[in-house]
């Protein structure tokens, strides 16, 4: 039996590291800083994704794990595919914190209701997004399967957010589908 504690304690780990790369009394990180959270945001999106394949196997071939076990799997899953991309949205949104940080060097990858010209006085001036912003963005993509106040205007936004989208909906299925399962009666 494999600790269902694991993904999620390592994906939190990898998580407070790369946040903390950017608080705001450090200065703009390195390249290779860059290159590395970067590249940990890759490598826990690709094992939650094995880890997806993992659960739908589970379910379907059957799995070492009991049946609460399973579904404690599928939750921590979900959390774990929340966290993550709410530091994907962190680190692909205008090209990460520290280009934002003077603005956005293009566009916005996602565009906030509090950086809309409608919505002008309803939040300070110099309003920019934190890393609270993103993870409720992807709380509500993962929970909704849909943008619900932050709208992803790149492609590669759009993009993530499907993968998201799809990611937590195959993982609610599959919790759902085993629920079913062992339902008794």
């Amino acid at each position: 039996m494999q600790p269902v504690w694991l993904l999620p304690a390592v994906s939190a780990l990898l998580l407070g590291a790369s946040v903390a790369v950017y608080l705001p009394e450090r200065k703009t990180p390195s390249k290779i800083a860059r290159g590395l959270s970067l590249a940990l945001v890759a490598v826990l999106v690709l094992s939650n994704g094995v880890s997806l394949i993992l659960l739908v196997r589970g379910v379907f071939a059957g799995s070492n794990l009991a049946p609460g076990g399973l579904l404690l799997a599928g939750l921590a899953l979900w959390v774990t595919n929340v966290a993550t991309f709410a530091l994907v949205y962190w680190e692909l949104d205008g090209d990460g914190p520290e280009s934002r940080s003077d603005g956005y060097p293009d566009y916005p990858d996602l565009v906030f209701p509090q950086q809309q010209a409608d919505q002008q006085g309803l939040a300070p001036g110099d309003w920019k997004p934190m890393f609270p912003d993103y993870l409720y963005v992807s709380l509500t993509a993962g929970t909704a399967f849909s943008p619900t106040d932050a709208m992803p205007y790149s492609t590669r936004a759009k993009l993530v957010m499907g993968l998201e989208g799809s990611m937590c909906f195959v993982v609610l299925a599959m919790v759902v589908a085993r629920a079913v399962n062992i339902a008794k009666g």
